[in-house]
């Protein structure tokens, strides 16, 4: 494993407040993405395999993964196409162990190794678990959710491996799945 842990509810805090107030995050979404353009591209060619309207989705939910790690602080290099194929390779290593995409998905999810676990369990939140409102969109079908979970988490393993936390920074040297909402809890 990678770097000490985000907390997940500051990790939830940020999501939520990116949820609520986009257009103070957007501009910083975009450049991170600019700047972190083999993520992005690796986003894009992965969209070949996408439906409809989840790519788009698919690219902003990378953008938010990018955001927290600035907004946790220190240095993020930017990823090569090494560390994508590196990430990659991490990432189908545990696919067996994960599949099917069924009802005990998100706990197979949770269970095995992630960099960044807290970042991912949110991505898990929001693909599987958050019941939508009225005015959201509708949500991803399950394959389709799987495939973007997949994308968020081969660029949170990028990312962290090129992510020097700040010095002041005291992250969770173990994971614990932390719910930090009552569906979640349910959910758990």
């Amino acid at each position: 494993m990678g770097n000490p842990l985000l907390p997940r509810e500051q990790v939830h805090g940020w999501s939520e407040a990116m949820s609520e107030t986009p257009e103070g995050h957007q501009a910083a979404i975009t450049r991170l993405l600019k700047d972190q353009r083999r993520i992005s591209r690796h986003v894009e060619e992965n969209a070949a395999h996408l439906q409809g309207m989840t790519a788009g989705v698919a690219m902003y939910l990378v953008g938010v993964i990018v955001r927290m790690f600035d907004l946790a602080g220190g240095r993020l290099k930017k990823a090569t196409w090494d560390d994508l194929r590196s990430a990659e390779q991490r990432v189908a290593g545990q696919v067996e162990a994960l599949l099917p995409v069924d009802d005990g998905f998100v706990s197979r999810a949770r269970s095995v190794p992630r960099a960044q676990a807290h970042i991912l369990d949110e991505a898990l939140y929001a693909l599987f678990i958050r019941k939508e409102e009225e005015e959201q969109e509708e949500p991803l079908d399950e394959l389709e959710a799987f495939k973007v979970y997949m994308m968020m988490w081969v660029a949170t393993e990028a990312l962290d491996a090129n992510w020097t936390p700040p010095k002041s920074f005291e992250g969770l040297a173990d994971y614990t799945h932390t719910p930090v909402t009552d569906e979640e809890k349910a959910a758990s």
